[in-house]
């Protein structure tokens, strides 16, 4: 019998050299009170990072949180060494996030027209972008008139916009057909941005081999792990011996086990089929 070695953690992030630095956030929504993110940290330098889990579990908050555009109730949050909470007229940082872009109700060619100028860049290669994507008669109308498709692809186009230094991406290939998912994730391959990644699709993770993967449940960041490990993984009702992570949840306590317990991530679509499978 061959012996299959357990993965070695990954180093951590070199210190003074982050682009973003998440530390014990606390995140309430403010709707009921309950918490959207609690006591998540990250440290990103240059890394590729995917957080996969399902909707409602946090994941958009802690983008926003890293973006100043919730409330924090405790903890800290640094975006390129500086924190969220005092940073301003920062144009390093790329996000697709529709609460940035739907403030606007000009149409698209005036967003691209407008990001061109906060970026610096160069606005007849940010209309290439568009034209490539197939996105060209969608130029002329607000974002409010395009379908939800279209909407997230404007999105993910200008948050590449001046080749940022920080990417924070929300569920990019949501309701985008599989063409423009294969052209945006080449795109995303010659970007030289650090990412952070949102999505509940862990059929995604094979596209993107040995991004850093973390998962996020019930306001939760569980990892860090790597997409490269994905057939490997398991996750196991109650607390494994061996567990790489082990978490509380509504369920109890959940581990996640490297090449034997209930349930293989293998072949799962998402996080809540996995979950359901073990309850």
């Amino acid at each position: 019998m061959i012996a299959v070695p357990t993965p070695s953690p990954l180093p951590p992030a070199p210190s003074g050299s982050l682009a973003l630095e998440i530390r014990d956030l606390r995140v309430r929504y403010a709707a009921n009170g309950t918490w959207a993110v609690r006591a998540a940290s990250l440290a990103v330098a240059t890394e590729r990072v995917v957080i996969v889990g399902p909707n409602g579990s946090g994941k958009s908050t802690l983008l926003k949180a890293a973006l100043g555009l919730v409330p924090i109730d405790s903890g800290v949050v640094r975006v390129l060494g500086r924190d969220v909470r005092t940073i301003r007229a920062e144009t390093g940082v790329g996000t697709n996030l529709e609460e940035v872009y739907r403030l606007m109700t000009i149409p698209v060619a005036g967003l691209i027209r407008l990001w061109a100028q906060l970026k610096g860049c160069d606005e007849g290669g940010l209309r290439h972008e568009f034209d490539a994507f197939g996105l060209a008669e969608a130029t002329g109308r607000p974002l409010f008139q395009l379908s939800t498709g279209q909407g997230k692809l404007v999105g993910n186009l200008l948050a590449l916009a001046g080749e940022p230094r920080l990417l924070l991406l929300d569920e990019p290939f949501d309701n985008v057909d599989f063409g423009r998912r294969r052209r945006y994730i080449e795109r995303l391959g010659r970007s030289r941005a650090s990412i952070v990644m949102n999505t509940h699709e862990l059929d995604l993770l094979p596209s993107f081999p040995d991004w850093d993967l973390y998962f996020m449940f019930e306001g939760q960041l569980i990892g860090r792990f790597r997409t490269g490990d994905i057939d490997r993984l398991y996750v196991s009702r109650g607390a494994r011996p061996k567990a790489l992570a082990t978490f509380e949840t509504s369920l109890g306590a959940v581990s996640v086990t490297f090449d034997e317990g209930e349930v293989p991530m293998k072949g799962a679509s998402n996080l809540s089929y996995l979950l359901e499978r073990i309850a």
